[in-house]
């Protein structure tokens, strides 16, 4: 459902800003009305690229702030309160905003009869269908603390590993945005300076001057040009991306990248395992669990071929064959989930399965980052040397001469 930005006075006379969702701005200002509010304004949350994909997820609550209410929940239910009263204790203590705003929908919700899950089941665009399967799962086995605890552990670790990747390749990134930035103001403004010069001493320039002249030339006369191509180059992907054959066509992609693909794959199969591994704790049937499971990734090629899993599992195949004949899975990855279905702990092997491709993706990002810093200086500095030597190259031709 989509989400609006809403702008409301309280019986109170206070102005407030309020996120809301629902079906509709009737439906949203009909919801704050029935609370004793004034609507003044009623606008959707969506940012002005949103059509191309830009800014969709701002308003997702950080997910700090969902392993926060998650231990706190737990808590106050463990501690014997029912689940209105440990919502209200939440409410209460936490600042105004989005998360605050569904709190007090689901506790209404809860009040009048309805399922936790059900209730947060309202809001499937931030609370994933895991959180939602993990509280269903608690509700029917009376464990509802065990599920709770158990998702935050799976957030935690998913949060582990996504700071991994950020953190390796911060860098690089760095790195590569200061070098382009230098090797711009050399060509663009450095450069014509010392040619310039050269030109009004009647000097005559060095082939590798020349070429980099004409280099700098063609860059600065056409430099509206190439910015324009690479804004239209980066809309035609952001488009591209958000039509289904084109996301499966870039999902699969990322995939086959020599060496950062399997880096890609094995973080895939690490969240999957890690997911099931969670949803399988909690009483879940398999079946189940890769639905689920499959929902959790973002890779559209994966989440396809983990669907064709799903029916050949529902025709009667083991799920470590229908693994197999997908052909993305590494065999190490069917050999344990196929011992781990023999031996009936499927959901330990899983874990163990997760731990060991995460622990192979952060040796994979630290070895990548340890050799791309020095491939980056050196690419950079060689690109930028050659820039320095081509405008001194008159200078020494000069010296020579007078000599």
């Amino acid at each position: 459902m989509p989400i609006f930005r809403c702008k409301i006075a309280t019986p109170s006379g206070r102005i407030l800003e309020k996120r809301m969702i629902g079906q509709s701005k009737a439906s949203v200002k009909a919801e704050l009305e029935r609370e004793g509010n004034f609507v003044l304004q009623i606008k959707r949350a969506e940012g002005l690229l949103g059509g191309f994909g830009i800014g969709r997820g701002l308003t997702k609550i950080r997910l700090k702030d969902l392993i926060v209410f998650n231990q706190e929940f737990s808590v106050l239910i463990k501690a014997g309160l029912p689940i209105p009263a440990a919502l209200d204790a939440i409410i209460e203590k936490g600042k105004e905003g989005e998360l605050i705003d569904i709190l007090k929908d689901v506790r209404r919700e809860v009040a009048g009869g309805a399922p936790l899950s059900s209730a947060f089941s309202k809001y499937e665009d931030i609370f994933s269908s895991l959180y939602i399967a993990a509280l269903q799962a608690g509700e029917k086995t009376g464990s509802l603390v065990v599920a709770l605890n158990r998702h935050v552990q799976y957030l935690k670790k998913i949060d582990q590993i996504r700071r991994r990747i950020i953190s390796a390749s911060v860098y690089p990134m760095i790195l590569t945005l200061v070098s382009i930035a230098a090797l711009l103001f050399l060509l663009l403004y450095v450069v014509p300076t010392f040619t310039r010069t050269y030109f009004e001493a009647g000097t005559e320039l060095p082939a590798l001057t020349r070429i980099l002249l004409s280099v700098t030339t063609a860059l600065r006369a056409n430099l509206i040009f190439v910015g324009l191509l690479i804004l239209l180059g980066l809309f035609f992907y952001l488009y591209v991306r958000n039509t289904p054959g084109g996301r499966r066509l870039i999902d699969r992609w990322k995939i086959s990248l020599p060496v950062m693909g399997s880096v890609y794959l094995h973080y895939s199969i690490s969240k999957l395992s890690r997911t099931m591994a969670t949803i399988l704790g909690a009483g879940m049937p398999l079946l189940e669990a890769v639905k689920i499971s499959a929902g959790v990734l973002k890779n559209t090629f994966i989440r396809e071929r983990l669907d064709e899993i799903t029916t050949r599992v529902e025709h009667g195949t083991g799920f470590a064959e229908a693994l197999a004949s997908s052909g993305i899975f590494p065999p190490l990855c069917v050999r344990m989930i196929s011992a781990g279905e023999n031996s009936g702990s499927l959901d330990q092997v899983l874990n163990d399965l997760a731990e060991f491709y995460e622990e192979d993706v952060d040796t994979r990002l630290s070895v990548l980052t340890s050799a791309i810093e020095p491939a980056l200086m050196i690419v950079m500095g060689v690109l930028i040397g050659l820039v320095v030597l081509a405008m001194y190259l008159p200078i020494f031709q000069l010296a020579s001469v007078a000599i």
